[in-house]
């Protein structure tokens, strides 16, 4: 479920973020609004443009190469668990404040069992 989240106005000029498309920009705000309390979602490209792109005419392979490229920027960690691919937002307890956090109910990318991955596994 989204919530309501608050992007700092570094976001605008932050350099790696620079490095970014258009749409790969808005797709990580669209990763920040629909993380759990502690940064974490799910990383399945098609629920992602469902989440995030409901009107936009875009393939499941465009938010694959967007999010690989968040990845490999590391402003998005993307983590395999149990066949489905996740994502962490590393810096999100920095830049969210939660009144009434919920804990999260995504594995953890310490746990064991989860492989961090930079490129989206089908």
């Amino acid at each position: 479920m989204a919530r309501k989240r608050m992007i700092d106005p570094n976001f605008w000029t932050d350099e790696k973020l620079g490095e970014c498309s258009i749409q790969e920009r808005l797709l990580f705000m669209g990763l920040i609004s629909n993380a759990d309390d502690e940064g974490y979602g799910r990383a399945n490209p098609k629920l992602l443009k469902s989440l995030i792109f409901p009107y936009d005419d875009l393939r499941a392979s465009d938010l694959e190469k967007w999010l690989s490229q968040l990845g490999g920027l590391h402003i998005v960690v993307l983590f395999q668990y149990d066949g489905q691919t996740y994502y962490y937002l590393p810096n999100f307890s920095k830049h969210q404040t939660i009144n009434k956090p919920t804990k999260s109910t995504f594995p953890h990318i310490e746990d064991e069992r989860c492989r961090t991955t930079t490129v989206i596994l089908r």
